[in-house]
């Protein structure tokens, strides 16, 4: 269906290009403002870049067909575009989560707000229940997969941990996000 989609759409039919516009436009508007707070006419204004980006891929042919959904390329491309416009307006810089959970992290430049951040982290790290700072440590820090998580934790299987690894950060994130003075999920 999705190489349906772009083949029809490569020869200039905009009838799915529109319905694939109307049909994520909310949920992407939702999970944008949600996941990385900006404003909802940035994210309108970068959903509709991720359009115009979609359909210059399919009619340069740099895509041609899908093995994922084309929502799951939708929203790749818009991520994208969100982390540059996050990181060009200066507002807040990435970092390594593991970095941030694994305390004996000391790095030889360390500034003030990388300080700030650190403790932040490290306090409300220890507000969290123990089996969700253990999913923590042993994704970020210890680098272990998804199924071996879930059997060491007690998950049914490796997308609910994953699911639940992605709810705890989350959770951590939204902890200490008040209190750090540069931050990007």
């Amino acid at each position: 269906m999705n190489n349906d989609i772009i083949t029809r759409i490569k020869s200039g039919d905009e009838k799915p290009y529109f319905a694939l516009y109307k049909t994520h436009r909310e949920s992407f508007i939702n999970w944008a403002t949600f996941s990385y707070n900006i404003s909802i006419e940035d994210t309108k204004d970068l959903y509709q870049e991720t359009f115009v980006i979609l359909w210059n891929n399919i009619q340069e042919g740099k895509l041609t067909n899908l093995t994922a959904d084309i929502k799951t390329y939708i929203f790749s491309i818009g991520k994208h575009l969100i982390l540059n416009f996050i990181k060009k307006n200066g507002r807040s810089v990435t970092f390594e989560p593991s970095l941030l959970i694994n305390e004996s992290y000391q790095p030889f430049d360390m500034t003030h707000n990388d300080d700030h951040n650190r403790i932040m982290v490290e306090e409300h790290l220890s507000k969290l229940e123990p089996k969700e700072r253990r999913i923590l440590e042993m994704y970020y820090i210890e680098e272990k997969d998804m199924k071996t998580i879930a059997a060491e934790l007690g998950y049914k299987n490796a997308d609910v941990a994953k699911k639940r690894k992605y709810e705890v950060f989350r959770k951590l994130a939204g902890l200490v996000k008040n209190n750090l003075q540069i931050f990007l999920f």
